[in-house]
């Protein structure tokens, strides 16, 4: 009986663990999603909006590491990546 306690409290613990993770990742994007914004202001730089829109799709998706990938390549291209 205590094995099974146990193992219902491990996993309870992952699932808890991997939910704030993922709003981790989350955040991460909505922050990179409004930095490449807010960099692109009214430049006519077609790659670096169409990286934006790749960045957001795949946020979207919950593919968060893709996503911020694509963003740092926008900044990367506007200049304004740190």
């Amino acid at each position: 009986m205590r094995t099974s306690t146990a193992l219902v409290i491990a996993l309870s613990l992952a699932t808890v663990s991997t939910a704030a993770l993922a709003q981790d990742d989350s955040t991460s994007c909505i922050a990179a999603g409004k930095q490449v914004s807010a960099a692109l202001g009214s430049t006519d730089n077609d790659a670096a909006r169409q990286e934006k829109k790749m960045g957001l799709e795949f946020c979207n998706a919950g593919y968060y590491h893709q996503g911020m990938v694509h963003y740092t390549k926008a900044l990367e291209m506007l200049g304004a990546k740190n």
